[in-house]
């Protein structure tokens, strides 16, 4: 690997130098353009953070050196990099100094070695994060991914409809699904017991394939030149990148009760005073909402009380007419249109696939159409209606406030890493099939945590007369592995076409030859 390295450098004109935060200094918090974020105070997971990094990234002859001054910066974000390098620490802790040690026999050599290797991801990412700035990432989010889960989902039910019937002429899910939604990279399993067996398959060895091809050509177009013409170098991160990061994260973010479990996670995170224990749903069911005894009639107190009312009201409406008025007035700047992508300059927000896959998750035209009729009915003025455009302003003003931010960023990811490394340790094993007790005992959990953030004033709107079973359909399209394995991949190949389109126009090795300027020869490339 190449020696010289650059440790800042600039991104559309931002520099990526300072990792200040992730030396344990209280950093300002950075947003992601069009956001915003809220600093957190260090903790003990950030102090052990840090020292994962320290211990595992830092060559010898830098441990007293701040990280800030000793690692390359990832991104433009110092926050976001702590919470990658964690990732990068772990990953490269457990599947390259473990055979590197072997080879080298030396501490200083293996860290120097890690050392190099970072060098190159940082690369990788700032180069990715480049890229990310080109993309709408508000109508990626809101409209092209509902559009795939939209897909699944229809999909989903319709071979599960068909399963048992003269149609399905005795095939099974698995092969029904993968009727409707093939994809290279999924051969469907001979029979159940191969799909849970957690041992090698042919039908792993054509996924295993896939990431390979598609590992060589992400990196044919992100590593530098130098790097790229090394045969050892891409050889050692395409298996790193395949073999590592892609198949191990869907493998295990396939399985349904990982899915369960993440949604858990993100329910409990997000509930203020959220207890551990598990509430049974039934509890739940049964707890009403309370209404207050009614007390003695005071006259003066009431008339002070109803005057009071009134006049916050009308304060209220005063500063809201205010807040809209200014808000319509305000003018979008010409670098970010809400809702009009460069290709649709006519399309609004309120037309975005998140709404209807929204609905047809709760499974609301099947249930109720009427409700959907009337909606759609309702929403149809507003398109092309001045509310409309307001309405979009405003939720592209809440996406970029909430979402587009770097604090949200951080939480995936730390999220992610603690589901796949638990307490920083090795990467957690496979969650096996479990028994029917503790099948009940997972689905217990994420029923009770679906109910607790639904009102109960709508819950029969949203879930229909029974809650639980309105929390199962809920649920049901992500029960098989084989077909979130589906859902994922359709997720990363779109992603990955609107971040790196050259994959879809030119073959990994075309790129190769277009980067480094090369020859064809007869020897075939690594």
């Amino acid at each position: 690997m190449s020696n010289t390295r650059r440790h800042g450098s600039t991104v559309n004109g931002t520099s990526t130098a300072g990792l200040s935060s992730m030396a344990g200094a209280n950093t300002p918090g950075v947003s992601i353009p069009g956001g915003s974020s809220t600093p957190v105070p260090p903790s003990t997971a950030d102090d052990a953070t840090t020292t994962l990094i320290r211990n595992t990234l830092v060559p010898t002859s830098a441990l007293q050196k701040p990280l800030d001054a000793t690692l390359p910066a990832l991104t433009s974000f110092p926050d976001i990099d702590k919470e990658l390098y964690g990732f990068i620490a772990l990953i490269l802790r457990q599947f390259v100094q473990g055979w590197y040690t072997r080879i080298a026999d030396d501490d200083v050599a293996d860290r120097a070695f890690v050392y190099e290797v970072v060098h190159v991801i940082a690369h990788v990412t700032r180069s990715l994060e480049e890229r990310l700035r080109k993309v709408e990432l508000e109508m990626l989010l809101l409209d092209d991914v509902p559009l795939v889960l939209d897909a699944h989902l229809r999909d989903f039910r319709l071979a599960r409809q068909k399963v048992g019937t003269a149609y399905a002429a005795g095939r099974s899910f698995e092969d029904m699904f993968h009727a409707l939604q093939p994809h290279p990279a999924l051969v469907p399993p001979t029979d159940v017991a191969e799909q849970w067996s957690g041992t090698s398959s042919p039908a792993d060895a054509v996924e295993r394939k896939f990431l390979a091809v598609l590992s060589k050509g992400v990196l044919a177009v992100l590593l530098p030149s130098e790097d790229l013409g090394s045969a050892t170098e891409r050889t050692l991160l395409r298996s790193l990148l395949a073999d590592v990061v892609l198949w191990k994260t869907i493998d295990k973010l396939s399985e349904p009760f990982m899915v369960h479990e993440i949604i858990s996670k993100v329910i409990e995170k997000s509930l203020i005073g959220s207890p551990d224990a598990v509430i049974e749903p039934e509890v739940i069911l049964s707890q009403k909402t309370s209404v207050p005894s009614p007390k003695p009639a005071n006259i003066i107190g009431s008339a002070r009380s109803f005057i009071t009312s009134v006049m916050s009201f009308f304060s209220l409406m005063q500063a809201g007419i205010v807040f809209l008025i200014s808000f319509a007035r305000s003018t979008p700047s010409a670098a970010h249109q809400p809702g009009k992508p460069p290709n649709s300059p006519n399309s609004s927000l309120l037309t975005i696939a998140l709404f209807p896959t929204a609905a047809r998750l709760l499974n609301l035209p099947a249930r109720q159409p009427w409700l959907m009729s009337t909606i759609e009915l309702l929403a149809l003025p507003l398109v092309s209606l001045p509310p409309g455009s307001l309405i979009d302003r405003l939720l592209s003003h809440f996406f970029h406030k909430y979402i587009m931010t770097s604090q949200f960023a951080c939480s995936v990811l730390a999220l992610s890493r603690h589901t796949l490394f638990p307490d920083n340790g090795p990467m957690a094993e496979p969650r096996p099939y479990p028994s029917q007790a503790e099948k009940r005992a997972i689905l217990k959990r994420v029923h009770g945590n679906i109910l607790r953030v639904v009102p109960v004033r709508v819950r029969k709107q949203i879930l229909g007369d029974d809650a639980l079973q309105g929390v199962e359909e809920l649920l049901s399209p992500f029960e098989n592995k084989f077909a979130n394995k589906h859902l994922l991949y359709f997720l990363f190949d779109m992603v990955i076409v609107k971040v790196l389109p050259e994959l879809a126009q030119k073959t990994p090795e075309e790129l190769k030859v277009w980067r480094l300027g090369e020859e064809e020869t007869g020897v075939t490339s690594v």
